[in-house]
């Protein structure tokens, strides 16, 4: 795609690639999805497509322990990835997001304080390492992962770059973080299709929208690895892999039942 950017990742087609999606918090499936990836292996590659924060259940909320963890790794391993979902997003740009009636950015600044004892310079240095994150991860052999979307304003190679061109508040940045393939005003599966062809990529994994394990759309896979669901599923494959069908990429996904 010839983009010289660090928001977004390319991986070759050797290897290996584990996906994982909203964690929301939960420490134990971060940990858990940790354990089946192999950190000294530089080929094997774990993504986690964002919303690292905001747990449901602010009792079990992981939030500051996964953070911290994936600064580590971050720095250390070229292996470890994560990409921005629209909660972190909401910290760099102060964008409030309620659910259940509850600030949920005061709420991970309640957290910070109970935990650290104070919140600066701990929030400042989360929202530098949301800035970090890239935005997309594009396989050689045809995958194309990011936190939602697509967008159905990118109708050329150049309206896509153009995300890379500006600042947080780009309205097709905002698409790929907030879609829902639930609503038919956001986008539709010609709309997934259209994208992949601009982006020469095959099929597309996403995360935001709870589902139940896994639901296919159109040439995407809506995966829900953690939150709202009772079979956990993560994407775990062999870079090498032809991917001619849909199906292709079914095969590659492993579940957890909780």
């Amino acid at each position: 795609m010839n983009i010289i950017n660090n928001k977004l990742i390319e991986l070759p087609d050797y290897g290996r690639l584990i996906v994982v999606t909203d964690l929301h918090g939960n420490l134990e499936d971060y940990n858990a999805y940790l354990d089946l990836w192999d950190k000294n292996d530089l080929d094997f590659h774990i993504v986690f497509t964002g919303d690292l924060i905001h747990a449901v259940d602010e009792k079990k909320d992981g939030s500051i322990e996964i953070l911290d963890d994936a600064i580590k790794k971050s720095k250390k391993y070229s292996n470890f990835h994560t990409l921005l979902g629209n909660h972190e997003w909401a910290h760099i740009t102060s964008t409030n997001i309620y659910k259940q009636n509850k600030d949920l950015l005061l709420e991970f600044e309640n957290l910070i304080s109970f935990k650290k004892g104070f919140i600066e310079p701990h929030l400042t240095n989360y929202i530098k390492f949301f800035k970090t994150m890239p935005y997309f991860l594009k396989t050689a052999n045809g995958l194309f992962i990011s936190h939602s979307g697509p967008s159905s304003n990118v109708n050329s190679i150049e309206a896509f770059k153009k995300i890379f061109e500006s600042d947080y508040s780009h309205p097709i940045l905002q698409d790929f973080l907030w879609n829902r393939y639930t609503k038919v005003t956001d986008y539709t599966r010609n709309d997934v299709e259209n994208f992949l062809d601009i982006v020469e990529s095959k099929f597309m994994i996403v995360g935001h929208c709870p589902v139940e394990s896994y639901k296919v759309f159109s040439k995407q896979i809506i995966m829900s690895s953690s939150f709202y669901t009772k079979v956990k599923t993560y994407l775990d494959m062999d870079l090498s892999l032809e991917l001619n069908e849909i199906k292709d990429v079914q095969k590659q996904l492993k579940f957890i039942i909780d």
